[in-house]
């Protein structure tokens, strides 16, 4: 008989393929943000969607405690039609954090239609073309049209999103999926699967289940997100690097690993973990038996809508939770689904002891203080 964690992590499998499934490359995340509303629906006390994109899911409290912000974000990186040549083949540009490393060749789909990145054959490349990695301008995609006319014909115009076409696929270990989008359809999954073991339990607050657009190009659906809702304090869902392959140097450059927990991220180029809410992070992870990785990562190298969401109107006291994933940013991201199981255990107790977070300020003044 399955075991309510194996139930949990074949549920969150589920969403996430579902997910992974559309395509929301930032600033057209249209079909995720509809998914969303539908499966959020039956979960909240209220539902609705701003007009930048924004998702917001609200369970009403009960008595004076805090409102508590849990939030993720629907986009993922790609390209958008630059231009349509008349030959039928369109020109790119891409859009957030994208690899021209991981483009050529690729299955992509443009407005539901399957295209690919082409590539000049092998048989006339150079030895220089074979060792050189092309830019995003240099790229094409073939959508199989002759003609620009052909083109149009597909409903295809200037702007229109480039997304990787990679299902979900399972290894061998069915705990490790990889795919397109992990980043962070798997926070979006995380935080349904929060919902769904609170039961429209009321908690000592307000909670605001927030699903945020356009996190890939400088986290601008969150800035939006938290001057709406005014929370008065905030976890950030996203995934985060693993430094757990041959090719880094895991104590040195990055210790987290997949598999292992979820990931507390100490620090990034955009925040630093507010040390109240750090602090109910860990006791929450005790409460409900989950092994916490605790990590961080240096200027510029990455950013998570934390950034955005603590510097909202007086200040929002904020913590990074993250899922360690490998292949950060390709259509090949791999993910342990046991992190994502955790993950929901360590934010339902969380929001179940929002009654003791009673202490929200940047010096404590409890005992300890």
């Amino acid at each position: 008989m399955n075991s309510p964690i194996d139930l949990l992590k074949r549920s969150l499998e589920y969403r996430l393929a579902a997910m992974t499934a559309l395509d929301g490359v930032s600033g057209q995340e249209q079909e995720v943000v509809a998914y969303l509303r539908s499966e959020l629906a039956p979960l909240a006390d209220e539902v609705r969607v701003d007009r930048m994109g924004n998702v917001y899911a609200t369970l009403h409290g009960r008595g004076l405690g805090p409102h508590l912000m849990l939030e993720a974000h629907s986009d993922e990186i790609g390209a958008m039609v630059k231009s349509i040549a008349p030959d039928g083949f369109l020109r790119i540009l891409g859009v957030g954090g994208i690899s021209p490393a991981m483009l050529v060749g690729r299955n992509v789909r443009v407005c539901g239609h399957h295209g690919v990145i082409g590539v000049k054959s092998g048989h006339l490349q150079s030895p220089e073309e074979r060792r050189r990695v092309l830019e995003v301008h240099e790229l094409y995609v073939d959508v199989g049209a002759d003609s620009a006319d052909q083109v149009a014909a597909l409903g295809i115009r200037i702007g229109d999103a480039v997304a990787y076409d990679s299902p979900l696929a399972a290894f061998a270990n069915a705990d490790r999926v990889s795919g397109k989008a992990i980043d962070n359809r798997i926070g979006c999954a995380v935080l349904l699967e929060v919902l769904r073991e609170l039961d429209h339990a009321a908690p000592a607050g307000t909670l605001s289940v927030v699903i945020c657009v356009q996190e890939e190009v400088a986290l601008r659906g969150a800035q939006v997100a938290a001057y709406s809702v005014q929370p008065d304090y905030a976890i950030a869902v996203d995934t985060f690097m693993s430094g757990d392959t041959p090719d880094v140097d895991y104590y040195r450059e990055l210790p987290a690993a997949i598999g292992h927990g979820p990931v507390l991220l100490l620090a990034n180029s955009a925040h630093f973990g507010h040390p109240a809410v750090n602090r109910y992070v860990r006791k929450a992870a005790e409460v409900a038996g989950v092994s916490l990785q605790e990590s961080l990562v240096g200027q510029g190298m990455a950013a998570t809508d934390a950034g955005a969401i603590h510097l909202s109107r007086s200040g929002v006291p904020t913590a990074g939770l993250s899922l360690a994933r490998r292949y950060s940013h390709t259509p090949v991201c791999t993910l342990d689904l046991n992190d994502g199981a955790d993950a929901v255990r360590l934010l339902t107790a969380f929001v179940q002891h929002m009654g003791d977070h009673t202490d929200l300020g940047f010096l404590p003044t409890g005992p300890s203080a």
